[in-house]
């Protein structure tokens, strides 16, 4: 089976268009997952699904991660994350991630084996607010230069969620604050945070199916560079940095109601623009333990 596509960006991301993913087959979901194993970013517009639509066809890429930190809406269904600025009459928050910018980051590199997919579902979306940007990583390790690329060869760095000091400078000023304060409470980051103590990942991945390799980064949860110095890490982590924050490897995303995007986090970094609060947001999101036979799996 195939599906008719167009590019999202000038270099990555593909738009399906005219498919319905609540009735999607067995065979229409294996042509979905060739799409996204060949491209990381995919995108159905005009979708209307439930969560448990969601749910299932979230499900048939891997094993859903259960959400800690207290944004799971109901008992009924921990796998999905509201992503929301929507506050109920009696006060209480619906969702999180709020509306403040969230700077460049790969959702879940703090945890020892992160859950790399993500399915995010657009519900209500304001025109023009919350914009997301994805940056390609693996199109940034593909033009790396031969002396950076033999820099990070083999290099592990140590992330932490929200780490109180960032390595790179490309987190100076309020940025690393701004994230930490809109992404949670501080009882939730002391919630998480102990439960997820400091790992080390390989700052490249490797997909064992097809060989392709991709830069794995996550400026706001890096403290070092295992085997480096602070100076020499923080050297290299800018470096690295200022290659793959080019224009040329990001796209950027107008959302619209019923939006349906397909990411890759061990090939994507993202971000999300500030929006006005006032302007009503409601997203829910699946992530996803990808098959490690299709995809790269973080180590």
């Amino acid at each position: 089976m195939q599906f008719q596509t167009k590019p999202l960006g000038d270099s990555f991301g593909l738009e399906v268009l005219d498919n319905d993913l609540a009735g999607i087959d067995r065979a229409g979901f294996e042509a979905v997952r060739d799409l996204w194993r060949r491209d990381p970013l995919v995108l159905f517009r005009r979708q209307s699904l439930t969560d448990r639509e969601l749910i299932e066809f979230s499900r048939n890429f891997g094993e859903l991660d259960i959400i800690i930190g207290g944004h799971a809406t109901n008992e009924f269904n921990p796998e999905l994350l509201y992503v929301s600025n929507l506050v109920r009459e009696d006060g209480v928050v619906v969702g999180g991630l709020g509306s403040n910018e969230l700077v460049w980051h790969t959702d879940q590199i703090y945890r020892d084996r992160p859950a790399s997919g993500c399915i995010f579902y657009g519900v209500e979306m304001p025109d023009g607010a919350g914009r997301t940007s994805w940056c390609n990583t693996a199109l940034a390790y593909d033009t790396l230069p031969e002396d950076l690329r033999a820099r990070v060869e083999g290099r592990r760095a140590v992330c932490r969620y929200g780490a109180p000091k960032p390595l790179s400078t490309f987190m100076m000023g309020n940025e690393a604050k701004t994230f930490r304060r809109d992404a949670k409470s501080d009882a939730e980051i002391r919630e998480i945070e102990a439960r997820t103590p400091a790992v080390t990942h390989n700052m490249v991945l490797e997909n064992t199916s097809n060989g392709q390799r991709a830069l794995y980064l996550s400026p706001n949860n890096t403290e070092a560079i295992e085997g480096l110095s602070e100076a020499e890490g923080r050297a290299l982590i800018d470096a690295l940095l200022a290659h793959t924050l080019r224009d040329e490897f990001i796209y950027t995303h107008e959302w619209r109601n019923g939006d349906v995007m397909l990411w890759d986090n061990a090939r994507l970094m993202h971000r999300r623009d500030e929006f006005d609060a006032r302007l009503p947001r409601l997203a829910k999101r699946t992530t996803i333990y990808m098959e490690p036979e299709y995809f790269a799996a973080p180590a």
